[in-house]
């Protein structure tokens, strides 16, 4: 047991520095390099180099416990840089899974979904000009570019503050509106009947989705370091959109697995629910088996009667 709590702790460790120490540590370097730099002297290292000389000139720098404070200190500066882009992530991920009925969200909502709304009256456009040109080419092309730029936005009606939140209600609706299921309440039982591969698949793209709201963090916490030193702008966008990037791409695998999952393993979970369900699973069964997950009193009454 010691053994394996030791190489657990290997491991904890080598995480914990990879994901917040060695960020911080940058982070600390650049919080120094804006002080010391200003706007002024934005790419000028002259006050970097005096400043580092009068550091290794003074006495103290020669001694060993000073030398040890020193990393002491640095090292206790990128892991509290860490802690703040760990908070800082928390706060993004609020935004992203934020179901849009928050006062500071309800105006991105709106627009988001005004934008979605024109965007899908351009589709009818473009899908009826298609009809009335028995399908020629130029007019499929005006079809696709305007569904790329419609599902840009959000596959299903813009309902969430932002494309990530959007993504993933697409899956519930689409999941409720194929078979009746409630994917909140079924999704705790289907990851109860997953496989391990499938389940593995999974965890994967929620570290993803975590790992992109981290580097996020990370972007906001360089913002205000453009207030002293204007280069810390551009390092924060730089971060931010990479980390938005990021976050898409990780959300859209996880959307699509979530989908495949529930397409997959459904019928095994009514069936193990105890209720029948000899072909593919369909909207009868589904509302059957939310009745009982969700213990909705007036819907099981109904059923049973």
């Amino acid at each position: 047991m010691s053994v394996v709590l030791a190489e657990l702790g290997k491991q904890l460790a080598g995480r914990w520095a990879v994901l917040l120490l060695l960020p911080g540590a940058f982070y600390v370097c650049a919080a120094t390099v804006a002080v010391l730099l200003g706007h002024g002297h934005a790419f000028d290292p002259g006050p970097l180099t005096a400043w580092l000389d009068s550091v290794a000139a003074a006495p103290a720098s020669g001694r060993f416990g000073t030398v040890l404070i020193g990393a002491a200190a640095f090292t206790a500066a990128a892991a509290a840089a860490g802690l703040g882009a760990s908070a800082a992530a928390q706060l993004v991920e609020r935004v992203w899974w934020a179901s849009g009925e928050e006062p500071g969200l309800r105006r991105l909502t709106a627009r988001r979904r005004r934008r979605w709304d024109r965007d899908e009256e351009a589709v009818s456009a473009a899908l009826r000009d298609f009809a009335a040109s028995g399908g020629g080419p130029a007019a499929a092309r005006r079809l696709r570019a305007a569904i790329v730029r419609r599902d840009a936005i959000s596959p299903e009606p813009a309902a969430r503050p932002t494309w990530v939140g959007d993504r993933l209600y697409a899956v519930d609706q689409r999941v409720h509106a194929s078979y009746h299921l409630d994917l909140s309440a079924a999704w705790p039982r289907l990851w109860l009947l997953m496989p391990d591969a499938a389940r593995a698949e999974l965890v994967e793209s929620t570290a993803a989705c975590a790992a992109a709201a981290r580097l996020a963090g990370w972007g906001v916490l360089y913002l205000p370091l453009a207030a002293v030193w204007w280069p810390a702008a551009l390092l924060a966008a730089g971060v931010l959109v990479t980390a938005r990037y990021r976050a898409r791409g990780s959300v859209a695998v996880q959307a699509d697995l979530v989908e495949a999952a529930v397409d997959l393993y459904g019928r095994e979970l009514v069936v193990q629910l105890g209720f029948a369900c000899d072909g593919p699973l369909d909207r009868e069964a589904g509302a059957r088996a939310t009745s009982v997950m969700r213990k909705d009193r007036t819907d099981r009454s109904r059923l049973e009667g």
